[in-house]
């Protein structure tokens, strides 16, 4: 379980020591409540939400490769607000759930054209513990089936950001190349290609890959909206449903 700056030219304006002192403390402040933003106007976020769940209820689901500018439109709203509806660590404690991915730029970019799919981008969460499963197919269909991680989720540790932010710790990867309604448990995985699938898969993961800036999320709506910050991606996710007792992280 994907914000392009441009650099202005400023006058440098000298500042009074009391002035200066008075913006380092505005910084300290910033970076000690980062997570309540409520930047927006109400009224225009309230329509993103709705025109984003509309979007979804219009095409029976959460689908990556059905998002059109409209919806896209409308996670950028989410995202300058920069509202989650409270502390992190409070959203956190509300994110229980099976969440499915609706719009996610990057993903679409980099398949789409290579005729491979990955539908759906499934995040499963339960007390601190999170589970991907994303089911894959090549062109044709010639192979199919279902990329699986787990591990844990809680707020970012990291100290050179300022806003809501999480830190993934993925710790074990399988692939099961039956592509129906269930995926495999990692416990089902026993055989000399299931360990090197796990050993790539932790490889492979990078610390930069870990990272991901959270700009809105609403629990009532069930919707979130989070970053990858190497591609500079805004991604959105829909809560269709509970965590079954039977799935294993």
């Amino acid at each position: 379980m994907a914000a392009v700056s441009t650099a202005v030219a400023r006058t440098p304006v000298a500042r009074t020591p009391t002035a200066a002192l008075a913006g380092q403390r505005r910084s300290v402040a910033a970076r000690a409540l980062p997570q309540t933003s409520t930047r927006g106007d109400p009224v225009q976020l309230a329509s993103a939400v709705a025109r984003l769940d509309a979007h979804v209820a219009r095409i029976g689901g959460a689908d990556l490769y059905a998002a059109t500018e409209d919806a896209t439109a409308a996670v950028d709203v989410m995202v300058r607000s920069k509202n989650i509806g409270g502390t992190l660590e409070e959203c956190l404690a509300r994110s229980d759930g099976v969440w499915e991915v609706c719009v996610m730029p990057h993903m679409l970019r980099l398949s789409a054209p290579l005729g491979i799919t990955f539908r759906p981008v499934r995040y499963s969460l339960k007390d601190g513990k999170i589970r991907s499963d994303v089911r894959f197919r090549l062109p044709g269909g010639i192979v199919r089936g279902w990329l699986s991680s787990s591990g844990s989720v809680k707020a970012t540790a990291r100290s050179d950001h300022d806003g809501a932010a999480i830190d993934l710790v993925f710790e074990r990867f399988w692939i099961d190349l039956d592509d129906g309604d269930v995926p495999k448990d990692f416990v089902e995985c026993v055989s000399a290609v299931d360990k090197a699938v796990d050993a790539v898969g932790k490889a492979g993961f990078l610390p930069s890959f870990a990272f991901f800036p959270v700009h809105f999320f609403d629990a009532k709506s069930g919707t979130c909206v989070f970053e990858f910050p190497p591609l500079r991606s805004n991604i959105a996710a829909k809560r269709v449903g509970d965590v079954e007792e039977t799935l294993k992280f």
